[in-house]
C-alpha cells in the first residue's frame, strides 16, 4: 500500500468517526431534552433574568432568580424574617460567600424541611443563606445539582428537572 492510499484511508476513517460522533451527539441530545420528567414555568423579566415561583416550608411563596453562578439558594433578610415571624431560628452554620461584584461577606447558613419549585416539585430539606442587603431571592446551582440533570427552555419558559425529591399530594396545593 502506497503512502497516498493510506492517507486517503485515513481520512476517510476520520471523516466517517466524525459523522458518526456527529450523529450520535445530535441524537443523544434530543433524547435527553426530551426525557425531562417536570417542568416547572419560569418567568422571563424585562432584564431578561429568570424567575421560578417556589414555596418555602409552610407554604410562605417566594420568587427566585434562576442564577447558575450562585452556589447555593440565598434569602434576603425580608424573605427570611417574613416566614419564620416570631419563630426563633438559629442558624446552622456561617459561611463566608464570594458576591457577584467579587466581594465576601460572612452570613448565616439555615436547614430548611422544604423547597418546592413551581407547585408540585418538592425539592425536600435544604439550606440557605441569608444575605443582608440581598434585594433577590436565588436559586442556586445546589438545587440545580440535585435535580440534574436539567435544563432552561426559553420557549416556552421552563425550568426542566429529571428529578424532584417527591411530588406534593394535589390536596396540599395551595389554590
Amino acid at each position: 500500500m502506497n503512502r497516498k492510499s493510506l492517507t486517503i484511508r485515513i481520512y476517510m476513517r476520520l471523516i466517517v468517526i466524525k459523522s458518526l460522533s456527529f450523529v450520535l451527539i445530535t441524537f443523544s441530545n434530543f433524547a435527553v431534552a426530551k426525557d425531562f420528567e417536570f417542568k416547572i414555568p419560569i418567568i422571563q423579566q424585562n432584564s431578561g433574568n429568570y424567575y421560578i415561583a417556589g414555596a418555602l416550608e409552610h407554604d410562605d411563596q417566594v420568587e427566585f432568580l434562576v442564577d447558575t453562578g450562585a452556589g447555593m439558594v440565598t434569602l434576603t433578610e425580608k424573605t427570611f424574617k417574613s416566614f419564620t415571624g416570631k419563630t426563633i431560628k438559629k442558624p446552622s452554620k456561617r459561611i463566608v460567600v464570594r458576591m457577584a461584584d467579587g466581594r465576601t461577606k460572612a452570613v448565616n447558613v439555615y436547614t430548611l424541611n422544604h423547597l418546592i419549585l413551581g407547585e408540585e416539585c418538592d425539592i425536600g430539606p435544604l439550606e440557605v443563606a441569608v444575605i443582608p442587603g440581598a434585594s433577590n431571592n436565588i436559586l442556586g446551582l445546589d438545587i440545580l445539582k440535585k435535580s440534574a440533570p436539567f435544563a432552561i427552555y426559553t420557549f416556552p419558559p421552563s425550568l426542566a428537572l429529571s428529578i424532584c425529591g417527591q411530588l406534593v399530594p394535589t390536596h396540599n396545593k395551595g389554590v
